[in-house]
């Protein structure tokens, strides 16, 4: 008896619970939104990201991590010493994203 309740109410509550639905909100894909290039002031490059400061606006901070089409360019960039403090670098990025599509800047000598 207790059973045959306790799949009453499950099948009562699954019934009730709002259908999952396949589509969500709709935002705006990222290749729709456009290609940003800006110039930056490196604060430190790890082997899988990059933080910098905006020039112009000091208060400005990114922290990006790399497209796959230059992951791998960026990681012989790091291993032979990668971009040090204050180094400075164009950074290719789609508005509102934080993957840098391209990096172009030469890296100081590790000190």
């Amino acid at each position: 008896m207790l059973a045959a309740a306790v799949t009453l109410c499950g099948a009562i509550l699954a019934s009730s619970a709002p259908a999952a639905s396949a589509q969500g909100a709709q935002s705006t894909a990222p290749q729709t939104q456009p290609v940003i290039k800006k110039q930056f002031m490196v604060q430190q490059m790890l082997y899988q990201l990059i933080q910098v400061r905006g020039i112009a606006d000091m208060r400005e901070v990114h922290t990006f991590t790399f497209a796959p089409e230059i992951r791998d360019r960026m990681q012989k960039v790091f291993s032979e010493g990668g971009y040090q403090y204050g180094d400075k670098v164009v950074v290719w990025y789609r508005q509102g994203t934080d993957v840098a599509l391209k990096i172009k800047g030469k890296p100081s000598k590790p000190k």
